[in-house]
């Protein structure tokens, strides 16, 4: 790290950004786990973390889905009427 000019920092520091960089471009788990050599799914969210930038970015999608649902809420109409 010293010779490239990276004093303080750790190579699981580059693989955590990888990670973070892979996951915001949307490319496939798998995929990604197999580009950092992650043989696990536990090893892969071990360095899988989430900023506050992503989280808020989620919930507004969360938050998106649930007013289009409500926009486009359709009532359900039977298509025959029971017999009493």
């Amino acid at each position: 790290m010293k010779k490239v000019g990276l004093t303080g920092r750790i190579p699981h520091d580059f693989r955590r950004t990888a990670i973070r960089n892979l996951n915001c471009a949307g490319v496939p788990r798998s995929d990604a786990m197999a580009m950092v050599g992650h043989r696990t799914e536990t090893v892969y969210r071990r360095y899988s973390i989430s900023d506050e930038q992503s989280l808020r970015e989620s919930g507004e999608k969360l938050a998106t889905l649930h007013e289009n649902e409500l926009q486009n809420e359709t009532k359900i109409v039977p298509l025959h009427k029971r017999a009493k």
